[in-house]
């Protein structure tokens, strides 16, 4: 097996097999190795998800044959993974289809395709591909002791449909292993595997499943997207090291529960740059250990402890879901100088979905020195977006300041996710610390009467980026002059 993380090093990885086997004779020879086949305007889309890169957050991976030479093919490669996409090129080799090269954004997707859908490359390539069903294909496992070899045919369905798939096998630790190949495919259909712990219930360490497959002259219209979300900022920052230049400590919880370790990279990040995380959550007792299945956030709060910014929720996800304890975690410095106030939150232990135990509950507060940003003279909050509407506007002609993650809350008010109280009540905490601004507003006496649903419209357009600031803002404002949202002087 391929080493697969510095970090992870006692876990094993197995696939479990879901459905029944149906043994088929092997009567006709069938070779095949991943890429076998595959061509120009070919493309596949897969759901992915993988234990070693964000703890099993499932991504979807799309991606087509732009063009062939006798060295390998060019991909265009996009990501759907949470709120974020991706797109840049892959070039892969010939004789096996693993990444030769890729555009930074895409680097750790593309680690993630190696492992996993090109994985079977370590027992058939073009210059020596295997019978299908051949019983044998080599050896794995930690030492290389392991058989890997076809049980037969079996019919497995996935969202593309249903195909008749030799059935690889091995066993290794006590646990079943399978993964999926149909002869006339380039790459895997399915996979589901499993990761044995030290400690905690059988967690998946990465599956995948084929969504659609075919052939396109044109590009396809998933390609017809946009980046989002892309790390970067200025070519002047520096990029997170933890060897040389990170702050590394130790902590335990406000509940004394669980003792996180954590390193943040660079030691002071420039507003608008990337800074990197790497935790750990270990018992408070023993710092060799790991607790398995953590869910936890990481988040910025004012001075006043009151929630900024959610990793989680810019991840398009309730909180982070950590199978073996530990993780790490990359995203741009949005806060201004000269120090932000980070939050480690453990919500509690248990199972990727279902209930969540909450008798590990707890965080650690760690403040972070900022810099401010590359090419600006005095600090600059970058997490706030301002407009100045038309001077001839007179309701809205002052300078309008929203942070930027309002919109999240706005989105899941107007979905019904986030009740009427809640978002109101965080509407007037904004404005009330001077964290929102908006045009000076006459203010009304409190009132029991409904939002308008052209109110709540507006929120999720805007969210959606449908109408202006300034359209939005016309609703908070209608909610103060109607003193549904009650502001002190």
């Amino acid at each position: 097996m391929r080493f697969r993380s510095p970090f992870l090093s006692t876990v094993i990885l197995v696939v479990v097999l879901v459905g029944t086997v149906s043994m088929v004779p092997n009567v006709f020879a069938t070779t095949w190795y991943p890429g076998q086949g595959l061509k120009t305007g070919d493309y596949y889309r897969y759901t992915i998800a993988d234990v070693f890169f964000h703890n099993l957050a499932p991504f979807e991976m799309d991606f087509w044959v732009k063009n062939q030479t006798s060295s390998g093919s060019t991909l265009e490669m996009v990501i759907h993974d949470g709120s974020i996409i991706q797109k840049g090129i892959v070039k892969v080799g010939d004789i096996t289809p693993d990444p030769t090269y890729s555009d930074p954004n895409l680097a750790d997707y593309v680690n993630v395709y190696r492992l996993t859908l090109t994985w079977l490359d370590s027992f058939a390539q073009k210059t020596a591909p295997v019978d299908i069903l051949s019983p044998v294909w080599g050896q794995t496992g930690i030492y290389g002791e392991v058989s890997l070899g076809s049980i037969g045919m079996q019919n497995v369905t996935v969202p593309d449909g249903t195909f008749s798939a030799s059935t690889l096998h091995f066993h290794d630790s006590g646990v079943d292993s399978y993964l999926w190949v149909a002869p006339s495919l380039a790459f895997p259909v399915k996979a589901h595997v499993y990761a044995i712990k030290t400690s905690g219930a059988p967690t998946i360490g990465y599956e995948y499943s084929l969504l659609e497959h075919g052939n396109s002259a044109q590009p396809p219209s998933f390609l017809n997207v946009e980046n989002t979300n892309p790390l970067g900022g200025s070519a002047s920052c520096p990029t997170p090291d933890y060897a040389t230049d990170s702050v590394h400590d130790t902590q335990s919880t406000d509940s004394g529960s669980v003792a996180i370790e954590y390193y943040y990279s660079p030691k002071v990040p420039h507003q608008g740059c990337p800074m990197g995380w790497r935790v750990y959550f270990e018992p408070v007792f023993s710092a060799t250990q790991r607790i398995s299945d953590i869910h936890y956030d990481i988040y910025t709060v004012d001075d006043k402890g009151h929630e900024l910014e959610s990793l989680a929720q810019s991840l398009g996800r309730t909180d982070i879901y950590s199978a073996v304890g530990d993780d790490e975690q990359n995203f741009d410095e949005k806060q201004p100088p000269p120090v932000v106030h980070y939050v480690i939150y453990v919500a509690g232990t248990g199972p990727q979905s279902g209930v969540t135990d909450v008798s590990k509950a707890g965080l650690i507060k760690v403040d972070v020195k900022v810099a401010p940003p590359f090419g600006s003279s005095t600090p600059v909050n970058s997490n706030t977006s301002s407009v100045t509407p038309p001077a001839n506007n007179t309701s809205v002609a002052q300078t309008i300041s929203i942070p930027s993650w309002v919109k999240n809350n706005a989105k899941w008010w107007s979905q019904g996710q986030v009740g009427d109280s809640e978002f109101v009540k965080g509407i007037q905490y904004l404005i009330q610390n001077g964290i929102m601004k908006i045009p000076a507003t006459q203010t009304g006496t409190g009132s029991s009467q409904p939002i308008p649903a052209w109110v709540k419209n507006n929120a999720g357009w805007w969210a959606g980026g449908q109408i202006s600031d300034a359209e939005f803002v016309k609703g908070i404002q209608y909610m103060i002059t109607n003193g549904i949202i009650t502001i002190s002087s």
